[in-house]
């Protein structure tokens, strides 16, 4: 009698686990199936913008191939999910036998997912933050900060072309009027705010003569360069220190257009730090990389108001830059 027992209970115990093991089973085939769906009306919602982009436009700027490339052209995540899909159908094959395909009655809901997308359901203020973030150089904040150092920065203070670099003229400087920089490199100021007068105001600065003008042929113009100095008007360590320092003019432009009504956007407003923060990562990055301005700058992010809203000294900053 105990041992039918037993047995009846062993054998209820094997029943369930069967019952576990095909339930899982049919969870991820149908995962599977789900899957196979928003994978295939995906592609086929790319096949349409591919065969729009074509008919809408009679005389194309770039090759038809160069269209289609990109219309199928997948980021790395999506290719590893439908390689895991893929697999994951061969292997419930070879258990099975049976493979998981989508039924028809699946399929039919497949305008959801084209319904999903055109309603934009997955975007937000959020998701753009983080695209902006993202290294792929399309957002304005890398592109602003690109500019600046292809067409300012890398000109202006590398030495070629017969111009003395920004050291060489801050040595000229400090030994023609017997003075002393706080640090050897052009200090660009990045707030919060992103806004910088013209004239810096500082109760510890003012303001002298500017470094040695150079100039430099930047697409047929020659153009003047120049490098605002201040000195700080208390001694530290005995001495009046100089410091070659300007604002970020691509901060500033931004910070005009976004308050410029024809320029501006809700979204501009929304992720201005976003777009503070990146441009100072991506100017950072093309500095510290490329070798004639990788000791040549000092970039100072700060926010521009305190605690209890009084401004940042930029006196008060530079000062902290003394004998670094």
């Amino acid at each position: 009698m105990e041992d039918s027992t037993m047995i009846k209970s062993e054998l209820g115990r094997t029943s369930d686990k069967k019952r576990s093991l095909k339930m899982w089973g049919d969870y991820i085939d149908n995962s599977l199936r789900v899957l196979s769906v928003a994978i295939l009306a995906n592609s086929f919602e790319r096949l349409f913008c591919v065969l729009r982009e074509l008919g809408l436009k009679h005389n194309l700027p770039e090759e038809r191939y160069a269209i289609f490339r990109r219309g199928f052209t997948y980021k790395n995540s999506s290719l590893w999910l439908m390689t895991t899909v893929l697999a994951m159908v061969l292997v419930r094959f070879g258990l099975t036998r049976q493979l998981a395909l989508p039924s028809a009655k699946l399929l039919a809901y497949m305008p959801l997912y084209w319904i999903f997308n055109a309603a934009e359901m997955g975007r937000s203020t959020l998701s753009y933050a983080h695209w902006i973030r993202e290294p792929h150089g399309l957002d304005c904040a890398s592109g602003l900060a690109s500019n600046y150092f292809h067409g300012y920065l890398n000109l202006a203070l590398p030495a070629r072309n017969g111009n003395e670099g920004l050291r060489k003229r801050i040595e000229n400087y400090e030994n023609d009027k017997n003075v002393t920089f706080g640090i050897q490199r052009l200090v660009i100021l990045i707030p919060d705010e992103m806004f910088v007068n013209s004239v810096i105001k500082s109760d510890f600065l003012e303001e002298a003569s500017p470094l040695e003008t150079v100039y430099i042929n930047r697409a047929g113009v020659n153009r003047p360069f120049k490098h605002a100095v201040y000195r700080l008007k208390h001694k530290t360590n005995g001495k009046f220190y100089y410091f070659a320092v300007e604002g970020a003019t691509p901060m500033l432009s931004f910070f005009e257009s976004m308050n410029f009504q024809l320029s501006t956007t809700p979204e501009m407003r929304e992720l201005k730090r976003e777009i503070w923060l990146k441009f100072y990562k991506h100017l950072k990055k093309l500095l510290d990389t490329w070798p004639e301005t990788r000791h040549e700058v000092k970039l100072m992010i700060y926010k521009a108001h305190k605690e209890n809203g009084e401004l940042v000294d930029v006196g008060e900053l530079l000062q902290t830059l003394v004998n670094i």
